[in-house]
């Protein structure tokens, strides 16, 4: 492994040092050209521009008679004689003739101009004149609303709804952008069982596992869940090295007995470089990262209990899958109003699980402590972020948090 952060005196790698340490081992996931749907919620690659006219053609704006309009005057300035009205799917239009047309009907060759009905008079297949128009006028000019050449897209933005359809309005059916990262999330501990099935003396239902399987897809990974529910130091060797030939990341959960962790280490630690480091973080001070197998997948192992798992994923597992895709690492930090005294300890970075509500534009925050862990991560919708200079916050105090519910 490449040279690890130096560690404070007390120490401790801090979480600022960690997660860049983690960041700069992992690589962003090769692009490639993807068809538009399978694209959504991608990054983009390349800066994308338009291949085609928005309209592609000029149509008409009004009901009235497509015209050239040099033939709507004599040479002496004076309304033209009428017009003969010819068939719309004429190739082009002749000098002298009209074509008619209704709103959004396209322009034959030639017209340049969109005669309103009320400037003519239609008799005997002649359109007589009581109006003239200029060239343009009455008409949606082809690349009115976009030209060819109109930059869309830029490189790194993230392919949305609303992007697909810019794109696909343009003529374009594929993209360049990073694939989805795919995460294999691994679950071990012979006291684990899944939901569904009976929990016998001794036995708990793997929870964790499930919740981080569903946080690496909000994320915006393609997950995989493997559970091998044993500590069998073989099993579970085999299990993570059959998974590496699809895995961009692996994800390690247990249930929190220390075995299950330090087996799980040992085998890391067979197949590949490891790196294990107290991070000045509470919670989630153990944290122990990999880079397994022959091709040197990233693996990342979460501690047992389900709120430290979580706000581990939050603040190392997320900013690695985000790596992969090339998107943005950060959380989206805001400002909150603490609705009561919250402490921490100087030195470490504290995250509390909260809960926001809004007031019209104001934010505020409560923390959430339950004695149901689960329970708890259910009730919140954000972490609090306390950080090592951070001692007390009072009431009223403003403080960032992490939205978990928000882009």
């Amino acid at each position: 492994m490449p040279e690890a952060p130096a560690l404070d005196a007390a120490g401790l790698r801090s979480v600022a040092d960690h997660t860049s340490y983690l960041l700069s081992l992992v690589e962003p996931l090769r692009p490639f050209g993807m068809s538009l749907l399978d694209a959504w919620d991608q990054v983009v690659c390349e800066d994308i521009d338009s291949m085609i006219n928005v309209p592609p053609n000029s149509t008409a704006k009004v009901e009235g008679y497509a015209v050239r309009a040099a033939d709507l005057l004599d040479e002496d300035g004076h309304l033209a004689e009428p017009l003969e009205v010819v068939e719309a799917d004429v190739e082009r239009l002749p000098s002298g003739a009209a074509v008619v047309v209704a709103p959004g009907d396209v322009l034959p060759r030639g017209a340049n101009a969109v005669l309103p009905a009320t400037f003519g008079s239609l008799a005997d297949g002649r359109i007589r004149l009581i109006e003239k128009v200029a060239a343009g006028e009455y008409v949606r000019a082809a690349g009115e609303h976009l030209k060819v050449g109109t930059r869309l897209l830029s490189e790194g933005e993230i392919l949305d709804d609303r992007s697909i359809g810019l794109l696909a309005g343009s003529g374009l059916d594929k993209v360049m952008v990073r694939p989805r990262p795919r995460v294999v999330v691994v679950s071990s501990g012979d006291n684990l069982v899944d939901p569904g099935m009976g929990v016998e003396h001794g036995q708990a239902t793997d929870a964790n596992s499930f919740m981080i399987a569903a946080a690496a897809k909000a994320a915006g990974a393609t997950v995989f869940r493997v559970a091998v529910h044993s500590n069998d130091r073989a099993e579970i060797l085999q299990t993570i090295t059959d998974q590496l030939i699809r895995a961009d990341l692996v994800i390690s959960t247990s249930g929190g007995k220390r075995e299950d962790y330090e087996t799980v280490a040992d085998v890391m630690q067979e197949i590949g470089l490891v790196d294990t480091v107290n991070v000045a973080m509470s919670p989630g001070r153990t944290q122990t990262f990999g880079l397994v197998g022959e091709d040197r997948v990233p693996m990342l192992m979460l501690p047992g209990n389900p709120v430290s798992a979580y706000v581990s994923f939050q603040a190392f597992a997320r900013p690695l899958i985000r790596q992969l895709m090339g998107a943005p690492t950060t959380h989206r930090a805001v400002r909150a109003i603490a609705s009561h005294s919250m402490r921490s300890m100087i030195g470490q970075l504290h995250l509390l699980r909260g809960r926001v509500t809004s007031e019209g534009s104001v934010r505020q925050v409560e923390a959430v402590s339950m004695p149901h862990a689960l329970g708890e991560l259910a009730e919140s919708n954000a972490l609090i972020v306390l950080d090592e200079r951070v001692e007390q916050v009072r009431a009223g105090e403003a403080v960032k948090v992490w939205l978990l519910d928000e882009d």
